[in-house]
């Protein structure tokens, strides 16, 4: 595997991206094209949670999958959105733009993402495969797009009552426009299939956020697998040792730990994964 750091930039932000490329196996007497997904961390759009990156990164690698972690923009001096968008939308074109040498199949790009981060992914799906909103955020420039989306635990309408980010100054804070408040709004007819999972009892994110959305998926008829865990906290990652934070015990759950190997299958399923 071949671990490597890269600096992108996109409106005068700077950002990076951390990619894990397979190696090709010699064995198998012929070159294969791996799929890549895209992973964006969550952290409540004021950091990057390394719990949701390289771990995620290297269990898709054992599934036979590149994976590139996006460290988009946070809360600063400017809202997030459109920044964010227009970094995802270039990360998924230098994607495309990767020499033949690395081995990417470029029709199944993935996008997957955590908490905050799977805000931007929810947003891209909708955003992103809408014409005309490609142009109005300026992201037609960027050529490419993504097969599937993975969500877990996702923020997906911020302006649920308690929910976060239950409050009005961080909602401005991460964008002023409200055609970003509502992620399931953004899904149209070009959007892609989803799998989405959180736990119930998630008091920081609520569940009505995954049911909005798989809502939304169910009344345009595109593809969708929801799972819904009876329990659990927000932020689990993969509820095991991997991803637990010292002395936390809350963040072990073998129940929801499931979920990446539920992923796996629907993947397969979806023919995204060989």
């Amino acid at each position: 595997m071949d671990a490597k750091e890269y600096n992108l930039e996109i409106s005068d932000h700077e950002f990076k991206l951390k990619g894990y490329w397979l190696d090709q196996i010699e064995d198998f007497g012929q070159a294969v094209e791996y799929p890549v997904v895209i992973i964006c961390p969550g952290g409540g759009f004021t950091f990057h949670s390394e719990r949701e990156e390289e771990p995620i990164a290297l269990r898709f690698n054992s599934f036979g999958m590149h994976a590139v972690v996006m460290e988009y923009k946070l809360i600063d001096e400017e809202p997030v959105y459109p920044t964010a968008l227009q970094q995802l939308a270039k990360t998924i074109d230098w994607i495309e733009r990767q020499p033949d040498s690395r081995h990417i199949d470029k029709k199944r790009i993935i996008l997957a993402g955590f908490s905050a981060g799977d805000h931007l992914v929810a947003a891209y799906n909708g955003a992103g495969t809408d014409p005309e909103l490609r142009k109005r955020y300026q992201i037609d420039q960027y050529i490419g797009e993504p097969a599937g989306v993975i969500l877990g635990y996702p923020v997906i309408d911020m302006t649920i009552k308690g929910s976060f980010p239950n409050d009005n100054k961080v909602l401005h804070e991460i964008s002023n426009d409200p055609t970003f408040w509502k992620t399931e709004d953004l899904l149209n007819q070009n959007s892609k299939p989803a799998f989405v999972w959180q736990t119930r009892t998630d008091n920081l994110v609520y569940v009505i956020n995954t049911l909005l959305y798989v809502e939304k998926m169910t009344k345009l008829g595109l593809p969708a697998e929801y799972h819904m865990f009876g329990s659990g906290i927000h932020g689990l990652a993969f509820g095991t040792y991997v991803t637990k934070k010292p002395g936390k015990d809350k963040y072990l759950n073998a129940w929801t730990s499931k979920w990446i190997e539920l992923a796996l299958n629907w993947l397969q399923m979806m023919k995204l994964l060989g």
